[in-house]
């Protein structure tokens, strides 16, 4: 039976240069749109605020309003911004990677690590991303042509997923614009099925919900089975948003074991997939060059030290009959005809890879120009079961990564 420890992760977004008081925890989750307009004052604010954050790791990725860390935006659209007095987005990004305590991670995935009270330690792969659809004059925005591109790139056995955008369908309503979700998005998430997934960027669909996905039928992918939602259950409280979801909360408890199979190597795509149903094992290729429009290359960094966390508060458990829970029934996308690389390498050895916790953590909670004031939303505070591993059972170049 594999050990496991529960863990407390702390997720916000789309802060906007405010800096709230957040609960305990060992992960923080920040999902972007740190500042209004990105300016390096704005982004000292944020960092000055993460920094003092008791974590052991503060994830961090940007949004479209970090619009300075987006260089070829900025170096095509700057002086939109900043007219009169142009930022230097070398300095901007130099920033957010300056302290050893926040995980910066610009469109990559890199490995992290909680050392529990106990001495035990677990191991995550964490992909971080700040792209969302391009809507309206703002940075890291994506067309639908290049967002198989974009989200082809999460690795497969990624832990959490922390993407600007949400996906579609989930935690993801636009009162404008109807479900303002990314579908691309949603179906590499029915293949990575990650633990967690956090998001942001559309302020009103503020919520958790946990997707069970359908991995029963050889013919569909991209298929869900049915989706539970947790609303905050006293909004105007003080009292932190905590869904639990590790075993002190039995029937709820999220049933995702990370398990990985033989992924399979680039190598034998080709074969696997077919050309004609998803390309050759070059055409997946990740490798792209920099510049307006394109991906970033950038290689995943090292994982700095962390400092000490505080024991996170024990909630009280929830129950299958909390009012807080809503359970929605059957979600009943599916997407086309099955191929050989949906068959093997999204799901086989990868059964326990079944549910996934997904969280728009917006802060504010209202939009621009805020007619009758600001409102805000309250950090979402989430509790997972994460496996552990003796510290001296970790292998030496795991071990590098992270130390």
């Amino acid at each position: 039976m594999m050990t496991t420890r529960r863990t407390r992760i702390v997720c916000i977004s789309d802060t906007h240069n405010q800096t709230p008081q957040l609960p305990a925890g060992h992960i923080l989750i920040h999902a972007g749109d740190l500042t209004n307009q990105g300016t390096y004052s704005e982004l000292q604010k944020a960092v000055d605020w993460i920094k003092k954050a008791q974590f052991q790791i503060k994830i961090v990725v940007c949004g479209n309003h970090d619009v300075t860390c987006d260089v070829p935006f900025y170096q095509m659209y700057g002086g939109y911004f900043h007219n009169k007095r142009r930022e230097d987005p070398q300095r901007c990004l130099d920033l957010l990677r300056s302290h050893p305590s926040i995980v910066f991670l610009n469109h990559e995935a890199t490995q992290v690590r909680i050392n529990h009270a106990d001495g035990l330690v677990s191991l995550l792969k964490v992909f971080g991303s700040p792209y969302s659809p391009a809507h309206g004059f703002w940075a890291f925005g994506y067309s639908p042509e290049t967002a198989p591109q974009l989200w082809d790139q999460i690795p497969l056995d990624s832990d959490i997923v922390v993407t600007h955008t949400p996906a579609k369908f989930h935690c993801d309503e636009c009162g404008k614009r109807g479900t303002a979700g990314c579908e691309i998005l949603r179906e590499a998430l029915w293949r990575v099925r990650p633990r967690l997934f956090v998001c942001g960027h559309i302020h009103e669909a503020y919520g958790v919900e946990a997707v069970t996905w359908d991995l029963s039928s050889p013919n569909l992918r991209y298929k869900e089975q049915s989706v539970r939602r947790w609303a905050d259950p006293d909004p105007g409280s003080k009292k932190q948003f905590t869904v639990d979801l590790s075993s002190r909360a039995k029937s709820l408890a999220l049933r995702n074991d990370g398990s990985t199979g033989n992924l399979i190597p680039p190598t034998q795509l080709s074969r696997l997939r077919g050309v004609g149903v998803d390309g050759t094992a070059e055409d997946a290729s990740t490798d792209q060059q920099d510049g307006p429009g394109s991906l970033p290359n950038v290689p995943s960094p090292p994982t700095p030290p962390f400092p000490d966390f505080e024991k996170a508060q024990t909630p009280a458990p929830s129950t299958i009959h909390s009012p807080n829970v809503k359970h929605l029934g059957t979600g009943g996308q599916g997407g086309p005809a099955s191929s050989s690389r949906s068959d093997q390498e999204a799901i086989s050895g990868r059964e326990g890879r079944v549910e996934t916790c997904m969280v728009n953590a917006a802060y504010m909670g209202s939009n621009w120009p805020h007619r009758g004031g600001k409102k805000f939303h309250k950090p979402v505070v989430i509790d997972l079961d994460l496996p552990v591993v003796d510290e001296k059972e970790i292998d030496p170049k795991a071990r590098d990564e992270v130390d």
